[in-house]
């Protein structure tokens, strides 16, 4: 038996993404459809054609529902140009009247109310509200308590994060969809999505950064002690190294594209001094010889960039927080040569590809991270549908806690 089959859609730079998968009841996931399109009218994330936008979202859904060979009619957007930010809160409540001299024990009650106070977070009018997950518990000097029901105290705290983002953003991609047209239920964060398919319990307690490298933006999630401490979106991805090349090189950027995935590497090399490659005339650019490690140092000096630009965040929003598990990368910037070793030299941890466990049916095992926050999107939404099932109180403090609400 598996849940409802769920439609996913990333409306990435480079590429316009559908994916259709279910969650069987052993936990895998099974990919029924892929469909795909060159993304026009995209720029960092954000829409700057409409007409164009929705031409590549159509083709990249008829794809879709000709791999699956049934219609589509409901999406869940995976939305990663939004520059998503995440903000702490905490939930305060007073389980004893102050003269009252006895302790109180904690009721279901007391937790729903405490989560919906921390919930209430303020948020400038062009920020949404894309997830509130629930962190640890407090029962007066108690510390990290994850089930306060039936425990007993003066005083019950809870934090959660938020993860918010630009809301014009959101709500232009989700008109394309709606003026493609089809319905979407929801916008979910791509660095969630990713950190869902490719992170396990273990790594969470740890501690592990994940890190999407998509075409126009890098979307990050750092987790320890089994919970998301900080996240966040940067707009910055490889169709900058991309142009960084073009510029650099005076080339079209069809061949930078190229000769970013097949020549080049995100760390130099001396050695490469004397190697020479050999670019051929095309679009009315000459055709001309370069050397390889002048091609490197280009594509260094951005990538370097971006993974410092994740490093300065994390190390002011979570000092000193350990990344014992590493870095994982996901997206499509994660199969550019030399970006895991060029991670490891930036996090000073392990960096590795990060593979989505228990999934079948994708077009390549190789190209997983590819399909990270697709894979991840489909957990996601399973798990939503579960928490219907369940009692009242755990329906509503589960949905706090995983998210969805846009305000």
């Amino acid at each position: 038996m598996s849940i409802e089959a769920t439609a996913v859609l990333e409306i990435g730079t480079s590429t316009i993404r559908v994916m259709v998968g279910e969650l069987r009841a052993d936990g895998v996931v099974s990919v029924i459809g892929i469909g795909e399109a060159e993304s026009r009218g995209i720029r960092k994330g954000e829409i700057i054609n409409r007409d164009h936008a929705i031409s590549c979202v159509r083709a990249a859904l008829k794809a879709a529902e000709e791999n699956r060979r049934k219609s589509i009619h409901s999406v869940l957007l995976v939305t990663s140009g939004g520059q998503a930010e995440s903000k702490a809160s905490t939930g305060f409540l007073k389980l004893v009247d102050p003269e009252d001299n006895q302790l109180a024990e904690v009721t279901d009650e007391d937790v729903s109310e405490v989560v919906e106070i921390a919930r209430k977070v303020a948020l400038p009018e062009n920020r949404i509200k894309l997830h509130t997950l629930q962190q640890y518990f407090q029962i007066d000097d108690t510390l990290n308590v994850t089930s306060p029901v039936g425990m007993t105290g003066e005083e019950l705290r809870v934090d959660m994060l938020t993860i918010h983002g630009k809301r014009s953003t959101v709500d232009n991609c989700r008109k394309i969809v709606d003026d493609a047209p089809i319905d979407c239920s929801d916008a979910v964060f791509s660095g969630l999505c990713s950190a869902l398919a490719v992170v396990n319990e273990e790594q969470k307690t740890a501690g592990v950064l994940v890190i999407d490298l998509g075409g126009g933006t890098t979307d990050f999630v750092l987790y320890h002690d089994g919970f998301i401490q900080t996240a966040g979106s940067i707009a910055v991805g490889g169709d900058h190294i991309t142009n960084d090349i073009a510029v650099g090189l005076k080339i079209p950027s069809t061949q930078a594209e190229y000769m970013k995935l097949k020549e080049g590497s995100a760390l130099t090399n001396l050695m490469e001094r004397d190697h020479n490659i050999s670019i051929p005339a095309q679009q009315g650019f000459p055709g001309k010889m370069v050397r390889a490690v002048t091609l490197n140092t280009i594509i260094n000096a951005r990538m370097e960039e971006i993974l410092t630009l994740v490093k300065d965040h994390i190390e002011l929003r979570c000092p000193n927080v350990p990344v014992s598990a590493g870095v994982l990368l996901t997206g499509g910037g994660a199969f550019l040569n030399g970006v895991r070793d060029l991670g490891q030299k930036v996090f000073n941890v392990p960096c590795s590809h990060g593979k989505p466990f228990d999934v079948q049916g994708l077009p390549s095992a190789t190209d997983a991270p590819r399909y990270a926050a697709h894979i991840g999107c489909i957990r996601y939404a399973a798990s939503l549908r579960k928490t219907e099932e369940k009692p009242s109180l755990g329906k509503k403090l589960l949905k706090l806690f995983w998210g969805g609400a846009h305000e």
